[in-house]
């Protein structure tokens, strides 16, 4: 049995950029596929969790996907997805990626993991401020998922908050050589721009 699995959280509006950022293409590969190879590497058993619109294109023997939770109730909806799969495989804890983080690599990934253990997941955290869709997540969360996402506060941050003071996430510090890993694409203006 394998103690974790993966999960690539896809399901947002895109809305800043204006298009599904999943297609969005590095040297002609989607993002959505750079990503998922890289959960791969250390993950046996990766899903996918995004918009039910996406499974028309995403649709791979790599990964299984899923539609989140509740679709648009923004990125706790794909990690209680996440966590129920994961627990029905007898996993104890997921390791969540975000589709638009191109720059994280396979190695600080397998380090999250290795900080992990079956009923503690491992957050990482700059300056105050957790990056909880680049994180270890114990499958004894989802109960605190499932509350939040039936409330008003659907934050994912307020999640971390409630994990760390439960003793079921611990924060791990981002250096600041780490911190580029980080970089998200959400607007138009955070593509790399084309050689002149």
């Amino acid at each position: 049995m394998k103690l974790f699995s993966g999960a690539l959280l896809c399901g947002g509006e895109s809305s800043r950029m204006g298009r599904d950022k999943t297609l969005l293409e590095i040297h002609g590969t989607p993002l959505w596929e750079i990503q998922l190879l890289k959960l791969r590497a250390v993950c046996g058993d990766v899903l996918i969790c995004g918009n039910p619109s996406q499974a028309t294109f995403m649709t791979t023997p790599e990964a299984r996907f899923e539609p989140d939770a509740t679709p648009r109730l923004g990125p706790l909806s794909g990690l209680a997805r996440a966590l129920e799969r994961t627990r029905a495989t007898g996993a104890t804890r997921v390791l969540v990626l975000a589709v638009d983080m191109p720059k994280m690599t396979e190695g600080y990934l397998a380090r999250l993991l290795t900080l992990s253990s079956d009923t503690c997941g491992v957050v990482p955290e700059f300056e105050g401020v957790f990056e909880g869709l680049c994180a270890v997540y114990p499958v004894c969360l989802l109960p605190a998922v499932e509350a939040l996402l039936s409330g008003p506060v659907r934050s994912l941050q307020t999640l971390i908050g409630i994990g760390i003071s439960s003793n079921r996430l611990v924060p791990h510090r981002i250096s600041a050589k780490e911190r580029p890993l980080f970089e998200n694409w959400n607007t138009p203006e955070d593509l790399p721009q084309p050689e002149p």
